[in-house]
């Protein structure tokens, strides 16, 4: 467990949506069959650390009041967020259900913790960065948490569900949210477009809503997904692994597919966290990731389009010519080629989602969470850039983290959460793995 103190709660308070002056606008939101996928998923917990000098901490305070009410016009657009996942009868899909007395839970707590030691990039406690995300309470879709370090710095931490949002709807939210408090409302709404929330838009032609609601139901209490739950292993740690464009060249040197910086990224990961993990005994290796479905639908979804629209893909390679083979070119190549498929549409195989979600984590499969295409280090409340983003949740998902760069363009940086000992050996198999795309 982590020495450092557990952040001091200063206050907490409901922020409602503005008003609008259109009651009609704030309408419930069925759920989809893209977010039925998500439905039992952990909810996604991220950090946003923003340098703050500790002589400036003052600022902090006088700016709570502007965080205040720029979440409050940030929600009016994004309703949803402040409403309650509910469940009508059984074999029927939940909804969001809004009303004027929607509101999100915001937590003010100040921490004694090393803000600069946090916000680095080197294995640190896991333990340390839960306290700086707040719970979600009962039915609610969204709560945040504003943390003043008293030796410097300040963190927004938000939980959100995830059958509520995808990562584009998030980013989309937070940005508005950001904008407003940097920039004012005005201006801020003139530059960045509204959500659109029409359902009718997706058509389900495959009847994937019955299909999943079916597999749900049927899965609901085989466990699968708490296979992926590292939290409470003892010894839990997270790093982050910035590779640089030069080094994703590199490892595409190695290569003959022609792969993109995205599958390099992953097939380097998944080879390392494979060697790793060396005494598994498995004579397969999965890897699982999600691809933006908004523009790949006929027709398709704009790219405001609230909720999630993320198909499943699934990559499988002998273990043998992942650990002793070609390693991290030849993972590279095995989700480029799934990649590639997709060319020729995103449902293929789409039935069986759901299940495959459920034998890939009881198998604790290695996946996905965020995109360098999201651009998550845009997000500026008037302090500047983020110093650094934690994705927390992906501790309970059996994932590794992928944003953009903060530092170089082209770059990409990875986040993973992994017990100490375990840590250790991906990190010599990472540099060993980059040393052999030189």
């Amino acid at each position: 467990m982590s020495p450092f103190e557990k952040p001091e709660e200063v206050e907490q308070c409901r922020i409602t949506p503005a008003a609008t002056g259109s009651s009609t606008r704030r309408k419930c939101l069925p759920l989809t069959y893209f977010d039925l996928i998500f439905l039992h998923f952990p909810p996604v917990q991220r950090i946003f650390f923003y340098d703050l000098p500790a002589t400036k901490s003052h600022v902090f305070y006088a700016e709570l009041a502007n965080l205040k009410l720029s979440l409050s016009l940030a929600l009016s657009r994004f309703y949803p967020l402040a409403g309650a996942l509910t469940f009508p009868e059984s074999g029927q899909p939940p909804v969001i259900l809004c009303s004027d007395s929607d509101s999100v839970f915001l937590t003010v707590s100040k921490s004694s913790d090393d803000f600069h030691e946090l916000s680095g990039n080197h294995a640190r406690a896991a333990a340390r960065f839960r306290h700086l995300v707040p719970p979600l309470p009962g039915a609610a879709v969204l709560s945040v948490q504003v943390t003043l370090f008293l030796k410097g710095g300040v963190a927004i931490g938000t939980t959100v569900h995830h059958a509520a949002a995808d990562g584009s709807a998030y980013t989309h939210f937070m940005k508005t949210w950001a904008l407003i408090a940097k920039q004012g409302e005005t201006a801020a709404l003139s530059v960045l477009p509204a959500p659109v929330f029409d359902r009718e838009k997706l058509r389900d032609i495959k009847g994937l809503e019955n299909v999943f609601l079916k597999d749900l139901e049927d899965l609901k209490n085989d466990g699968s997904l708490a296979a992926w739950d590292l939290s409470g292993r003892p010894n839990l740690v997270r790093a982050t692994f910035c590779i640089s464009p030069e080094e994703i060249r590199r490892l595409g040197r190695r290569t003959t597919a022609g792969c993109s910086p995205y599958s390099l990224a992953c097939g380097l990961v998944w080879a390392s966290l494979a060697r790793a993990r060396a005494a598994t005994g498995l004579k397969k290796e999965r890897f699982g990731f999600v691809t933006g479905c908004r523009p790949r639908l006929r027709p398709a979804l704009p790219a405001t389009y609230f909720g999630n629209c993320l198909g499943i893909c699934c990559v499988e390679m002998e273990r043998e010519e992942l650990v002793r083979g070609r390693g991290a070119a030849a993972g590279a190549e095995a989700i480029w080629k799934v990649i590639m498929r997709l060319e020729k549409g995103a449902f293929d195989g789409a039935e069986g989602w759901v299940r495959a979600v459920a034998d890939y984590s009881a198998a604790r499969s290695l996946t996905v969470a965020g995109s360098p295409k999201l651009g998550i280090y845009g997000v500026d409340f008037g302090w500047g850039r983020p110093r650094k983003v934690e994705l927390v949740s992906v501790e309970k998902t059996g994932a590794m983290s992928l944003a953009e760069s903060r530092e170089a363009d082209g770059g990409i940086e990875v986040g993973i959460a992994l017990p100490a000992c375990e840590m250790k050996k991906f990190v010599d198999a990472f540099v060993m793995e980059l040393g052999e795309a030189e």
